[in-house]
């Protein structure tokens, strides 16, 4: 709140205390002047009030003062877009990237990786290799992972395929991820690794969606590279078209928490999911690397 005085009170202060205390100044002003002083020590008065409501509020937001130190100023704004972005992350992120120690297991590293954040896998990272070794063997013939095959991964590690669909649906995906859910995206790989992008089309490939930063992208955790990397919505979307067009298979599978079903029960659900994605074998990049485990 800021106050604005009219021209004949703002120097009336001033001439009356030079040289003179408070009653001193009051007794040789004219009685108009005395009038105008009152007024104008009247709204010091409201001004005092006011600064002292504003620093009840800064020792509330920013701590109090001791003697000597200055309180904390909010930082100067210049334009809309110099606004701190305070908009919460969606969705919490994994401890770190699984990547598949194989040419054609990132379906058991998403199913590793998924189990860790929304099932019952054990959150040893030593013990990663084993699972996803584990889970290859057990269904898949080693070329690679169908997305029926996933579910049936995702349900044994004790989380829940809870919908399927042949696009990447950015509300479905939203919704997911507030309720602390996860997504398994198939895709094709190179539209997701920066070092492939440009290089045509790579292999059905599948990754995760951990969740969805500020400033609306989402943070995908990718097995081929053992990396995290900000995809937004269109460059995910053209990922899994992508995928359709040149391997007739994409889309993707939202993974949510199961607490108080069976593996059996889980299986039969996801089942009835996944059909919507087709059949081809999600794989890795066809980038030469080399597989085997980091985080980022």
């Amino acid at each position: 709140m800021s106050i604005t005085l009219p021209s004949p009170l703002t120097r009336v202060p001033e001439q009356a205390r030079v040289g003179a205390t408070r009653p001193q100044a009051q007794e040789e002003l004219a009685p108009q002047e005395a009038v105008t002083t009152a007024v104008v020590e009247a709204l010091s008065d409201l001004y005092g009030a006011e600064e002292a409501s504003r620093q009840a509020w800064t020792n509330r937001f920013c701590g109090p003062t001791g003697a000597g130190e200055v309180a904390p100023t909010a930082p100067v704004v210049g334009n809309v877009k110099d606004v701190p972005t305070r908009a919460p992350e969606i969705g919490g992120w994994s401890d770190g990237v699984i990547q598949q120690t194989k040419d054609a297991n990132c379906g058991s590293a998403v199913a590793t990786m998924l189990g860790k954040s929304t099932g019952t896998t054990s959150k040893d990272g030593a013990q990663d290799s084993q699972t996803m070794n584990a889970l290859e063997s057990r269904f898949t013939d080693g070329n690679g992972t169908t997305a029926h095959e996933l579910s049936n991964m995702i349900a044994h590690e004790g989380a829940q395929v809870t919908m399927g669909s042949s696009l990447f649906d950015t509300n479905l995906v939203d919704e997911a991820l507030k309720r602390d859910g996860k997504a398994a995206v198939l895709l094709d790989s190179n539209k997701v690794d920066p070092s492939a992008k440009g290089a045509g089309p790579g292999r059905t490939h599948w990754v995760t969606i951990e969740g969805k930063n500020a400033d609306g992208t989402y943070k995908v955790n990718d097995p081929a590279t053992g990396k995290s990397v900000s995809l937004s919505a269109s460059e995910l979307t053209d990922a899994v078209n992508t995928s359709w067009q040149q391997h007739q298979s994409g889309g993707m599978l939202l993974v949510e928490k199961a607490a108080g079903t069976t593996e059996a029960e889980r299986a039969e659900r996801g089942g009835h999911l996944i059909g919507a994605l087709g059949t081809s074998e999600g794989g890795g990049s066809r980038a030469k690397k080399t597989f085997g485990r980091e985080s980022s």
